[in-house]
């Protein structure tokens, strides 16, 4: 009889996962060689930038810090991994779904019977029920029942679903870790031009209120008409209201900063100055499409890609055979005091398989998930295509500002060399002093200018690493790792 129940429960079992095993098809994507607006033709295919702390070329600690401290502390990252812990708990749910639950029971009852002809005798109660041609009866039973209920194609199906899903909030987690980076970097440039800034509108505020009052002098000798001076203290206190503009965006970079770290809000201090920065050398060229894959946003399509698929394999699921074992073992009595006798112990096995034979929503079912999957396949090229289109513009965007600051960087030059000049021909008596501010007003507005230019190509530089998902990998961790943790660390 074993031997049958052993024989049966393999054919239901593998007639079930034979029957349905739908295999991914991933979509075939030409590749590029090398990005368009990428001049150079490196195309190391080894190259694997999710693990490169391509920051660190800046040689600023003060950089390297935060983004570290970011990435270990930052409150999204923390959400992130204990997701990744809820899907591994998941899985092993699932799991389990392989081990037999088992229930400890009791029943006590008591009863009556109005017919003693009922047939009571061929009953197994019979003989535990003591003067049966006494009416009133009363038993008492204590059992452990084993219960094993499985749909396998369904559980195999469902425990893919579960791993993938771990994958999925692995790659949430990365994702996360990527803006993190793009984040704290462009916080702190920021920072540092706008203090540049700062020093340079106050240069530029301090000549224009020179200028204003020498032109005070020249009105009182009636050089200079009045409308010309009240047109130049007009400008001026236009030129102060730019200084609150700079103090607020440095405040609220600098609590961006402290909020990515998971600090309270406070003033950050920093040793580099902005000009010190240089993007030589860190700009990557050369880079083949391969390097996209792993991308968190490819791997996500992907993953869904792959959670679609299995989706229509537990769809169909719904047609196999579901099995239900369960063996009770213990006791039945009509005088509880002997319950526990050995006479009084029972046990019995019993299999039973479920296979659905008209159920037309599950051919509902299984169509809409072939229409999900449709969806995922799509979504996947789309994700690619549009990887491909944001790595070239990136790199696009930086030539173009790149470019663009060469020339105001040359302006630059020839701004401070007339100044130079001017100031000289003033010492030497050829020209007044109003004649030099003109100059000065030059390159006070040229060094600003050049200040915005320079943080507009590290922003662009910042994303073409982003585009190209770049760091995320650096020092990685799928673990919650804050040292006293109080939720972690909480007493069971």
């Amino acid at each position: 009889m074993n031997k049958n129940l052993i024989k049966f429960s393999c054919l239901l079992l593998l007639s079930g996962c034979s029957f349905f095993n739908s295999k991914l098809e991933k979509p075939k994507i030409e590749k590029l060689d090398k990005f368009r607006s990428d001049t150079n033709n490196l195309n190391d295919n080894n190259i694997n930038l999710s693990q490169s702390s391509w920051w660190s070329k800046f040689n600023d600690k003060t950089l390297n810090t935060l983004i570290e401290k970011s990435l270990a502390n930052n409150n999204n990252v923390q959400i992130a991994l204990a997701n990744i812990s809820v899907a591994e708990e998941q899985l092993s749910r699932v799991k389990m779904s392989f081990v037999p639950t088992i229930t400890l029971g009791g029943v006590a009852a008591t009863g009556q019977i109005f017919n003693s002809d009922n047939g009571l005798g061929n009953t197994p109660f019979y003989p535990i029920i003591p003067n049966p041609k006494d009416n009133n009866f009363n038993f008492y039973s204590g059992s452990i029942i084993p219960n094993y209920s499985l749909n396998f194609l369904k559980t195999f199906k469902t425990k893919d679903l579960a791993k993938e899903n771990i994958e999925l909030q692995k790659i949430a987690k990365d994702s996360i870790r990527l803006a993190i980076i793009s984040q704290v970097t462009t916080s702190y440039f920021t920072i540092l031009a706008m203090k540049q800034q700062l020093e340079q509108q106050n240069t530029l505020i301090s000549d224009l209120t020179q200028f204003v009052e020498y032109a005070k002098i020249q009105h009182k000798y009636g050089l200079v008409a009045k409308s010309d001076i009240q047109e130049n203290q007009e400008q001026l206190e236009q030129i102060k209201t730019q200084t609150s503009v700079i103090k607020n965006n440095i405040v609220q970079a600098e609590n961006s900063l402290q909020v990515l770290m998971n600090q309270n809000p406070k003033p950050l201090y920093v040793n580099n100055n902005f000009s010190n920065l240089s993007t030589k050398g860190i700009i990557p060229s050369g880079i083949p499409s391969q390097v996209l894959k792993n991308r968190p946003d490819i791997r996500q399509a992907e993953e869904q890609l792959k959670l679609a698929n299995i989706n229509i394999d537990i769809a169909a699921s719904n047609f196999f055979p579901t099995i239900d074992i369960t063996t009770p073992l213990g006791f039945f009595n009509s005088n509880f005091a002997n319950l526990f006798n050995p006479s009084s112990d029972f046990w019995s096995t019993q299999i039973a398989a479920y296979i659905p034979i008209l159920n037309l929503g599950t051919f509902a079912l299984i169509r809409e998930k072939k229409a999900s999957y449709y969806i995922a396949y799509y979504n996947y090229i789309q994700t690619v295509k549009s990887a491909f289109a944001n790595v070239d513009n990136s790199f696009s965007n930086y030539n173009s500002v790149s470019e663009v600051l060469e020339h105001i960087n040359n302006y630059n030059k020839i701004a401070i060399i007339n100044n130079d000049l001017i100031n000289k021909k003033f010492k030497l008596g050829y020209i007044s002093l109003a004649e030099t501010f003109s100059s000065k007003f030059t390159l006070d507005n040229s060094n600003l200018n050049l200040t915005q230019i320079k943080l507009q190509q590290l922003q662009s530089l910042i994303l073409i690493y982003q585009a190209l998902g770049g760091g995320y990998d650096y020092k990685n961790t799928n673990k919650i790792s804050i040292p006293n943790n109080p939720i972690i660390n909480k007493k069971k």
